[in-house]
């Protein structure tokens, strides 16, 4: 036997729903709302000052090194590694020790770290849980375009040792 609800309950509950407009369970930016949103294009723009500027890319630097011992590294999977190899290269850069690749490609690195430390970007890294996966994203998006390089660097620092 099953209960059955008063028609003043079911209709309410219909009106709670109807009510609500239905939301995507996870509404996650896309690779092209990240590209134009205005902090990338902002992290872009700036990547030339910040490469030219010793103090700004040494600041940069120590803020990514704070960020990445206090964020969680799940969004970043399987491009950890590669963040990190990001930071030494700019380092290196940095110190004047590696200077083996485009200009081109080094303002990709810049970008993709400034959007990185950046914690007001396309999703705050604030939010619980969602907060890094726009920096993941970018990190991604840095490396499709950098890959053989940032490899060739890592492949140096490994003949350094």
């Amino acid at each position: 036997m099953t209960k059955r609800k008063s028609p003043s309950t079911a209709s309410s509950s219909r009106k709670q729903t109807a009510a609500k407009p239905r939301e995507k369970a996870s509404s996650l930016p896309s690779a092209r709302e990240i590209r134009q949103s205005p902090e990338f294009r902002k992290a872009t723009s700036d990547a030339e000052s910040y490469a030219k500027d010793p103090d700004r890319l040494r600041k940069l630097l120590s803020e990514a090194r704070e960020k990445i011992n206090h964020i969680p590294r799940g969004p970043f999977a399987e491009t950890w590694p590669y963040l990190m190899g990001m930071i030494r290269l700019i380092r290196a850069f940095h110190q004047g020790e590696y200077r083996d690749l485009s200009a081109a490609n080094l303002l990709t690195v810049i970008a993709a770290i400034i959007y990185f430390v950046s914690p007001f970007d396309l999703i705050p890294d604030s939010v619980p849980i969602v907060g890094h996966i726009d920096d993941a994203f970018v990190v991604r998006l840095a490396l499709e375009s950098v890959r053989a390089d940032l490899d060739t660097f890592m492949a140096w620092e490994t003949s350094k040792v």
